[in-house]
């Protein structure tokens, strides 16, 4: 059985990072086959065409195509919660595309709620 394409869209600031290899391992580990941007022949690619077609186009031409031929569209925000410009656009495309999207996450240590917090937000909310 061929593998799903994940197009994994990620700020250019953790290219070459740890993080950057553990999500690639998390994506394989899913047998997915994952198409990381982070490579010398897309920034190639996408330079030559922004010469010729300037940022917008060239942006669609090497970036949006390669998400509209993934099946799935993997992502991950700033430790934040915000999601850059160009990761936005990305998932913008996956999203009106209906592809199944994966945010991976960040923070989930800080985010943990142990069991009175989770309570409370229970009856804060109406739930309990």
């Amino acid at each position: 059985m061929k593998k799903k394409k994940v197009y994994y869209a990620h700020f250019m600031g953790i290219y070459g990072t740890p993080q950057e290899n553990r999500d690639v391992e998390t994506l394989e580990k899913l047998n997915l086959s994952v198409f990381n941007p982070n490579s010398k022949e897309i920034s190639n690619r996408f330079e030559k065409e922004i010469k010729m077609h300037g940022y917008e186009v060239a942006f669609d031409l090497v970036f949006l195509s390669e998400v509209r031929d993934a099946d799935v569209f993997a992502f991950r925000a700033l430790p934040d919660g915000r999601i850059p410009g160009g990761v936005a656009w990305e998932l913008r495309e996956a999203q009106k595309l209906g592809k199944i999207i994966i945010e991976l996450p960040c923070g989930t240590h800080a985010r943990s709620m142990g069991r009175d917090d989770t309570r409370e937000y229970l009856r804060d909310i109406g739930q309990r």
